[in-house]
This record gives C-alpha cells, structure tokens and sequence, in this order.
C-alpha cells in the first residue's frame, strides 16, 4: 500500500516584486570540484511553502521523502494533507545507462556539496538565509548570482541544489561507466493569487567530462494519485490528460472523489516549458508513456529497459515481459483515451530527446509542477504558467506586511509598519499602486477556512514617516478563552492580491487568545469552552507541525480573581488537578492532565475556585 510521510511545515518569509534578471552565472568552482565525494551532510532538502502548493525538494532528483524526514508532496491547498503525489523522479539517461532515484536499493544521484549550509542541513531557499552557504568570512550567501556577485532571486522562494551520479548502479564494479551528469535544479514559487498554484522547476544538466555524450534523454517519472494515496485502493482509479498543444499532461480522479479525504479531489500535473533545441526547435516532450504501476520496468537489471522505454524503443514494445508500456498506434506518445474509465494506479514517464552533449556542454530543461482544483482550473493555471515563463518570470507582487498581535479583555489588536505606504513601487508604473490591506479572520485550528472580516484603505505615502504601529486594527467579536486567526494581505490599485497564500502561516499571520481581566466578583468565574469537545476544532493541532503530536488541548478558567487555587474533581469527589493561579490576570489555563500528568476521562468534573476575594463553585464536562 502506498504510504503517506508525516507533515512537517516550515516558516514562510515574504519576499517582494521579482523581475527577470540577465542569465545568472552559477557559483561554480573549477569542475575538477564537482567531483568532490558527496557525505551524508551534503544530502538534503526543503519544503516549498510560499504558496497553496506545498512541495518537498531535495538535491538528490527526487521530491519525495524515502525517510520520512519532511513533507508534504504536492498537498493543495497547503496544510489540508491532501498529499497526491506519491513520488516523482528526474531520469537522464543514454542507451543501456539511465541515473534515477526511483528504482534500485540505492540513489544514483549523489548531492554536490557546497551549496547548502552544512550547519542547517536543509537544502538552500532563498527566504531562509540559514540554508545559505558560507563563503570564506562565514557570510551567507545565496549561490545563483549574477556577473557582479549579486544574488539572483526571482520569486518569492526560490530553492538550489546540485547533484550528479556517483553512485550510479552500473559503476558500482567499473567507475567508468558513471555517466558524469551533474545537476543543477532550481525551483520558483509565488504567492500572488494569480501564481499560488504552480512551482517552476529547472534542470541544468552539464557533461562534466572531456567525452561527448550522444542520444540522451531527460525524463521525469510521475507517480501522482488524484484523491489521496493511501484509504485502500483511492489511487487506484485515476485517468490522465494529455495536452501537448501546451505541453502539458495532469492526473484526475475517475469518479471525481476521495475516499480517502471523504471529499472532492484536486488534479496535478507538469508542464515542460523549456527543452534544448534541435536544428533550432525545441523538441519538447518527445516520448510520453503511462503504465499502471505494477508493470512499470524497475528491477535491477534493466537500464536498457529504462532506455527504450523513455526512448520510445520497438524492442521493448514487442517484449511480451512488458505488455503494458505502450497504448496506441503512436509509439511515441500513448493515447490516454485508452485509459479504462474507472481508471488506474497509473504513473507516467515524460521524456525529452535525443541530445548530443559536447564536453562541458549544458542542456537545460525547465518545468512546472502545477495543481487546479477541476481540467478548466488546470487550464487556467497552465497558461497562466506559459504567461509568465513568455515575460520572463515579470510577476507584480507587492509585498505583505510583517504583522504583530496583542490579545486584550474580550479584544484583540493588530499592528503592521507603513513601510510598503512609503517604498513599494509599480514596477510598469514606476509609482505605488497598493490600495489597500485586507484583514482574514479565523477560528479553524488549522487555519483552512478563512473569511474576508475587513479592509483597510491606504493611509501614508512615500513622504510618510516610518512607523513600526502605524496601522492598528482592533476586533471586539470575541470571546475570552477561545483562539483567533489573523491574516492581513495586500492588494493594488488593479484589484490584484498578494499574500493570500501565506494564510496558513507567515509573518502576515498572527494567532491571538484573548483573556479577562482578573475580577474580584467570584460568581462570575467559569471555564470555556464548556463542555469541551475532543477532536473538535477546539482542539488545536499544532500549527506548523499539523501532523506530528499530539493536540493541543487547552480549557480556560475566565474571571479569576488575580490569585487563586483551582482544584478540578471528579464528580465521586476525587481530586483530580490542582493549579495554582499568580499570574494577576483573570484567566489560568489547563491542560486536562492530572497531578499525574495523565490525560483525565471523559466525563463530568466539578471545580472549585478559592481566594482572598471568596469561593467559587462550578462544573464542567469533557466529552467526545
């Protein structure tokens, strides 16, 4: 049974208008350095979480987690576990050689180190400075940079890596037979709300040897389950589009719905943007196959089925060991029409070739990962993606604000800079269009469900004093004891969003709990919420890590006096916890462990408050 990795998410960091730069020259050492051994501090990787499209990345051409180590796979939107990429792989091969990570007991591709912040052991992203790597003084610095040694960033979060085939299979007895590709792979995410739903991907693939390499091809193997890929056979009825007037292929779910999610399933897919030209026109996808994922060829001895199979090849069309690798009169490309219509466990092999690679040479190839919640949104999404690879990567984003919160006595308070009134400009205006912030509210423990509470019109200008609180917003709906979302965004004079991506989590993104004020009346004390209800939203899962843990699990005694001792009992009369109220405010909170640390039953409790102020008598009840 395919088997979901467990969620772990990590800070979001705004970044702002990104424009494209002259082609950037790599940090690159001489390639004699390229051939440096790679140590298990050199293999790493990231999530891509600036967008609805949370994607694992790694620098060994696989964007999966064999060891479980971080997630999510292609989860959309972010943060609801809808996972539905089981794994997808980069394949370079010639003929009788293909490097991948996907079969085999160990990974072909090697990381290059280098390139990453050994410290950290993530892979590099470019709003995470921590994941840089260091230069000779110890500063981090970012490695894509231009003639002058400037960084170049083009998104909101780009990410970086490197690997090549050191530990190809076929060079375990004779080192010579390493095909010596090395890999530069680079990825672009946005979090506007018109470029939310897709990562670009580019490989560079460089022939580090003094040999010419003849017939090789680029592949990326795709195994993406629309619908989930674990509640018994959920992934096993999924069909496939092929559209290759946009270069563009997605999986969908058959019968437009998840077990597994018990709800509607979203569609994946990739588009190839970018291939090397041949006789001055880009081949594109070239070779494009499914097979239902028990007879795709992957046992250790078959790099020449590897080949032929990405290389389109009639000897292994006629193999009657593969009966199930080819689907229609073009050996080339299948016909997805062939699909059954109840669908299948399906993966596909998109290929792009054959090239010649002169020593030193470098193919580059460029992608995109991309999700839409039906075929008209992918298609949507797709041009969209074509928009912008033709403008080169020209997206107006104005940035988000860094937003502070503080909870009050039935109030809860945002602040924000003006710092965006003063510096943003339009980039095809050369003026500054923000219009406005628009202010999210929440009470979802996941922060999933987000409602437009308000909006704020601009107020300063570039002549404005900076001032870290010159925005305040304040919300008086709310109830002592009880946990609020915020999220404030951007918009333009053109209508246009930024940030909207970033409601999950991000520095625009403040969670608050309002608590009361301590009061010397004790026949108004009481616990909230009440009854409490496990598994409820009430119960926060903890918000970054919504996977790992146990929850949260919190109940509020409101209009305390400012010191006190609360003691909980069972209703036969034992004492089940005591706390010890000091803090001055008129809210103390409680864990629902015992004195023993033991999470207490289900069931009805009676507490009893006593201060200098009086006594308090209450009950409350915990179920499910």
């Amino acid at each position: 049974m395919k088997r979901k990795p467990i969620i772990l998410l990590t800070l979001i960091i705004l970044l702002g208008y990104f424009s494209a730069a002259e082609e950037p020259a790599r940090d690159r050492q001489p390639h004699s350095s390229l051939a440096r051994p790679a140590a298990i501090s050199d293999r790493t990787y990231n999530v891509l979480d600036v967008n609805k499209l949370g994607q694992y990345v790694s620098n060994i051409g696989q964007f999966y987690s064999s060891w479980n180590e971080l997630s999510p796979t292609a989860d959309w939107p972010l943060g609801s576990s809808h996972e539905q990429m089981y794994r997808m792989n980069v394949y370079v091969g010639m003929p009788g050689n293909v490097v991948q990570t996907r079969t085999y007991g160990q990974k072909e591709w090697d990381p290059v180190g280098g390139y990453h912040n050994a410290a950290t052991g993530m892979l590099a992203v470019s709003d995470d400075t921590t994941t840089w790597p260091l230069d000779s003084a110890n500063k981090a610095y970012w490695p894509v940079r231009d003639a002058q040694g400037n960084a170049v960033i083009r998104s909101h979060q780009d990410s970086y890596g490197v690997y090549r085939d050191l530990t190809n299979y076929l060079a375990v007895s004779d080192p010579a037979k390493r095909l010596n590709i090395v890999v530069h792979q680079t990825s672009f995410a946005w979090n506007t709300a018109f470029d939310e739903d897709y990562i670009i991907l580019t490989f560079e693939l460089i022939n580090d040897t003094t040999v010419a390499k003849d017939s090789v091809y680029f592949c990326l193997y795709c195994d993406f389950d629309a619908g989930g890929f674990e509640s018994g056979s959920e992934f096993a009825d999924d069909r496939l589009v092929l559209d290759l007037d946009r270069q563009a292929f997605w999986f969908y779910d058959a019968d437009h719905w998840s077990n597994q999610w018990n709800g509607l399933p979203w569609e994946l897919g990739v588009v190839f943007l970018e291939t090397p030209s041949v006789d001055s026109v880009q081949l594109g996808i070239t070779d494009w196959h499914y097979t239902d994922n028990w007879h795709e060829p992957r046992n250790i001895t078959n790099d020449v089925q590897q080949y032929w199979l990405m290389s389109s090849d009639s000897r292994l069309k006629n193999d009657p060991l593969w009966p199930d690798l080819f689907h229609g009169d073009n050996i080339h490309i299948d016909d997805p029409n062939l699909i059954r219509a109840s669908g299948d466990t399906l993966v596909v092999f998109a290929s792009s070739g054959p090239y010649h690679m002169e020593p030193y040479d470098t193919l580059r190839f460029i992608t995109a990962l991309v999700a839409g919640a039906d075929s008209l949104d992918m298609i949507r999404n797709i041009d969209r993606i074509w928009e912008v690879f033709g403008s080169g990567y020209r997206i107006k984003a104005v940035p988000t604000p860094q937003v502070t919160g503080r909870a009050g006595n039935g109030v809860n308070q945002l602040s924000w800079s003006n710092a965006i009134d003063r510096t943003y400009l339009d980039p095809e205006t050369g003026t500054n269009t923000l219009a406005g912030y628009y202010i999210y509210k929440t009470e979802d423990s996941r922060r999933l469900t987000w409602t437009r509470y308000d909006s704020v019109a601009v107020q300063f200008d570039a002549t404005s004093d900076f001032n870290a609180n010159a925005y305040t917003w304040t919300d008086s709906t709310v109830n002592n004891g009880y946990y609020y979302s915020y999220s404030v965004t951007t918009y333009d004079s053109s209508g246009a969003e930024c940030g909207k991506a970033l409601l999950a989590a991000g520095l625009n993104t403040v969670e608050l709990r309002p608590r009361s004020d301590a009061r010397s009346d004790t026949r108004k004390i009481r616990a909230v919420p009440n009854p409490y209800i496990i598994s409820t939203s009430w119960e926060r899962e903890r918000l970054g890590n919504i996977m790992d843990g146990e929850p949260i699990r919190e109940l509020a005694f409101v209009n305390l006096p400012p010191a006190c001792t609360i003691k909980v009992y069972t209703i036969d009369g034992d004492l089940v916890k005591t706390l010890r109220h000091t803090n001055g405010s008129g809210t103390e909170y409680w864990d629902l462990r015992s004195d023993y640390n033991q999470m207490v039953a289900t069931g009805v409790y009676f507490f009893y408050v006593s201060s200098p102020q009086g006594e308090s008598v209450g009950k409350l009840a915990i179920v499910r």
